[in-house]
């Protein structure tokens, strides 16, 4: 299910420059896909390790931090930031914020990570947002439930999914 959900999140990238990315955003939650999707599940077997695959990889380390807030009046508040990298990309502002370095979350030849190969929807362009696999993530109960409400973020690139679905 996770290699699914992967290569699927490989076709996304910056709705506002590429229609294709808002049709494959469209599919990912569509009803009809999802049940095309379920046929491919099968619990007695896995895909083969290159089988649906992403076609990107992400840079993974120490640099994100989180800060989740649940409060008395029903609302949560997650917040996930990267520096992408340790010290981010080393330039420091005159007030001492440090800036992040998610120029490298951008596809761009020879300079994606892990060499893999450069995805069209997230070339690097001016006025582009990059493809981000920060996931700050809220599980509440169904509106008028009572539950248990769960605020979670997790980090490490591409493995973020899997960290969260496991929790």
């Amino acid at each position: 299910t996770l290699k699914i959900a992967l290569s699927l999140a490989s076709n996304l990238g910056d709705p506002s420059d590429d229609v294709s990315v808002t049709h494959a955003a469209e599919g990912m939650v569509s009803k009809s896909e999802a049940n095309s999707l379920r046929q491919l599940i099968n619990d007695s077997q896995s895909f083969s390790s290159d089988l649906r695959m992403p076609h990107f990889s992400t840079e993974s380390g120490p640099a994100a931090s989180q800060v989740l807030v649940m409060g008395p009046d029903d609302f949560i508040v997650a917040v996930v930031s990267s520096l992408n990298r340790p010290f981010g990309s080393g330039i420091i502002t005159p007030s001492g914020i440090l800036l992040n370095s998610q120029m490298l979350d951008f596809s761009w030849q020879n300079k994606t990570m892990n060499y893999s190969i450069p995805r069209p929807q997230n070339l690097i362009q001016p006025r582009k947002r990059p493809l981000s696999f920060l996931l700050p993530t809220i599980v509440r109960p169904s509106e008028g439930m009572c539950g248990t409400y769960l605020c979670l973020g997790a980090n490490n690139g591409d493995r973020a999914l899997s960290s969260i679905v496991q929790v």
